[in-house]
């Protein structure tokens, strides 16, 4: 995990995760949608940064619009597939092990 901490890092200062990275490391766009949010909340849980998850949890709660069911304004198709697996691993519904096999909640 500590190979891939700049993202941990990032957040500390920032409260999005930004939406484009050139490839020496600048950010180009800060404004994350809200699916790259969701998609942080499998990896913020899993190197202990229980503040970091939380902030990007409020975020993706925030940005649900119970009229439409959807995530985002505008929603879009790409965030509501993030979302699909991060909260579905997030409540524990489905996840991947660490060989890479899908587990679920109703069929162990």
């Amino acid at each position: 995990m500590s190979a891939v901490s700049g993202m941990r890092e990032y957040l500390r200062a920032n409260d999005r995760p930004p939406a484009k990275v050139k490839p020496d490391g600048n950010v180009e766009d800060p404004r994350g949608p809200v699916g790259f949010s969701a998609a942080l909340l499998p990896y913020l849980s899993a190197v202990g940064e229980t503040d970091l998850r939380n902030r990007q949890m409020n975020r993706v709660q925030s940005e649900f619009d119970a009229l439409r069911g959807l995530y985002g304004k505008p929603a879009k198709y790409y965030d509501q597939n993030l979302l699909l697996f991060a909260l579905g691993s997030a409540e524990r519904r489905f996840w991947f092990d660490s060989q890479g096999e899908l587990k679920t909640s109703w069929k162990p």
